[in-house]
């Protein structure tokens, strides 16, 4: 790195803790900590919504994917599009008007106590894994770059950001975020002009020819990323997942009226696509350029989420490499930021208000949150450390973390929200169900005994808990309304 990448980062980092430490001193209560004060324009939650879903995984994994497969990911900008007009019309609207910081307090208003504090328990076990995938991530970048051991960069990156984050709770969060989507807007678009500038027509055309730049597959075989996997995934995922996710469901409640909340979930989709292309794009032009103009050594070339930081550290001209490191450090800090503040947020209101039967303590309650947000941050960065035995890829090691239990979960919203006969009884039997069709399918996939793309994890899972959840209900509604007279 040279001294101008080393002065980027760093006064990218000084200013990430300066937000948080300004916007910490107006926190009093409960509401500030947890929901900004409800206070928020639909601006900077659109920014922020888009910071958090790029993540470091996003900004390295696809790129790699392009590297070692192809561009049959790509798809899912056009086929989720179906779920867009079913969240923003009914699901934010809905949810809001509930005015709760732990989404599943409403399950126990739909259903029951138990089956809150279950699927509290079972989001912040699925979040916790995919916070240490988190931290790994631009630890990876940073290690490739500079050489030096990643379990470095694992500890110093994980608690800085959680030390921004207990400070600056949901709304130190929120304004981390805009400026940390300016920065990874302006490093993809570094590596853009840096292409451009280059030999691009040969990079792609050599991509192409290796069948990098395929994106449409219609076939039916489990095992292939498909448009009919890509088409159930982000549709059956995009609802479920708007509907059941705490990080999500957070900031739309932060909003200070219900149409800044519709707004800011509309404009985070539209203003993240183009980002989503300029990354496939990138992986590409990756692996044009590294055979033509340069190749990559052995040991970088079997893991193809290696590449990019490595052309980041050896190709890229001085500030150009900087500002992009930068980026990949905003769009890992986005995430994890924001996942820190979701489990502290349930554990706060499904834990400990329960324990000690007090709900709103002012200031004391935002100290005991913030020793929380610590707790969380310390054992991401022990899990970070063996995230990376589950699976093969940085994008498919997310998504089996995202499938095996959010995928019951939001099928277990879908049938709370959407039906009326669902009951206690089929809601447990469905999130039981999706739990297994989701393990099942893996193991299977894992095993050899069936090849199963990653994709249709998620799929059967939710299809599992709606068919048996719903089918359940209807064989036990009348008597369990015996039961409940």
């Amino acid at each position: 790195m040279s001294v101008t990448d080393i002065v980027i980062v760093i006064g990218y980092l000084l200013a990430s803790a300066l937000i948080p430490l300004f916007v910490g001193l107006r926190q009093k209560n409960k509401e500030d900590f947890m929901l900004a004060g409800k206070k928020m324009h639909w601006f900077p939650l659109a920014l922020s919504g888009v910071a958090a879903s790029f993540s470091a995984i996003s900004l390295l994994g696809a790129p790699g994917f392009v590297m070692g497969n192809d561009m049959r990911y790509l798809p899912t900008l056009f086929v989720g599009l179906l779920s867009i007009p079913i969240v923003f019309f009914l699901v934010v609207p809905f949810l809001y008007k509930l005015s709760l910081v732990s989404v599943y307090e409403y399950l126990e208003d739909r259903f029951c106590p138990a089956l809150r504090y279950a699927a509290s328990a079972v989001f912040m076990i699925s979040k916790l894994g995919y916070l240490s995938l988190s931290i790994f991530t631009p630890s990876l970048a940073l290690s490739s770059v500079t050489g030096l051991p990643i379990e470095l960069f694992i500890v110093i990156f994980g608690l800085l950001t959680t030390f921004y984050t207990m400070i600056g709770g949901l709304e130190g969060v929120i304004w981390c975020d805009v400026m940390q989507y300016v920065v990874m807007v302006a490093g993809i678009a570094g590596v853009v002009i840096y292409f451009v500038c280059g030999d691009i027509g040969s990079y792609w055309q050599t991509a192409e020819l290796a069948g990098k730049t395929k994106t449409w597959d219609f076939d039916l075989r489990l095992d292939n990323l498909s448009v009919w996997v890509l088409f159930l995934n982000c549709t059956f995922m995009g609802i479920a997942g708007t509907c059941s996710d705490q990080s999500s469901v957070q900031r739309l409640l932060s909003a200070k009226s219900l149409k800044d909340s519709m707004r800011g979930y509309l404009f985070s989709t539209i203003f993240g696509m183009p980002i989503v292309l300029v990354l496939y794009f990138i992986g590409a032009c990756l692996y044009g350029f590294f055979h033509t103009k340069a190749s990559l050594p052995p040991e970088i070339a079997e893991v193809p989420d290696k590449a990019f930081p490595y052309f980041i550290g050896h190709y890229l001209p001085p500030g150009v490499a900087g500002i992009l490191l930068a980026a990949i450090l905003a769009a890992g800090m986005s995430t994890i930021s924001v996942v820190l503040h979701s489990l502290t947020s349930l554990f706060m209101v499904d834990v400990y208000e329960k324990i000690t039967r007090n709900k709103a303590e002012g200031k004391r309650y935002v100290s005991i949150s913030r020793c929380v947000t610590l707790g969380w941050g310390v054992l991401a960065v022990i899990l970070a450390f063996f995230v990376m035995h589950v699976g093969n890829s940085i994008v498919e090691v997310s998504q089996v973390l995202a499938s095996l239990l959010s995928a019951p979960l939001g099928g277990i919203f879908m049938l709370g929200i959407f039906t009326r006969r669902t009951n206690v009884t089929g809601a447990v039997a469905g999130g039981i169900a999706g739990f297994i069709a989701t393990a099942g399918s893996w193991a299977l996939n894992f095993y050899d005994v069936v090849k199963i793309n990653f994709m249709w994890y998620a799929v059967f899972g939710l299809i599992a808990t709606l068919a048996v959840g719903y089918i359940m209900s209807l064989l036990t509604f009348s008597k369990e309304r015996e039961f409940q007279k």
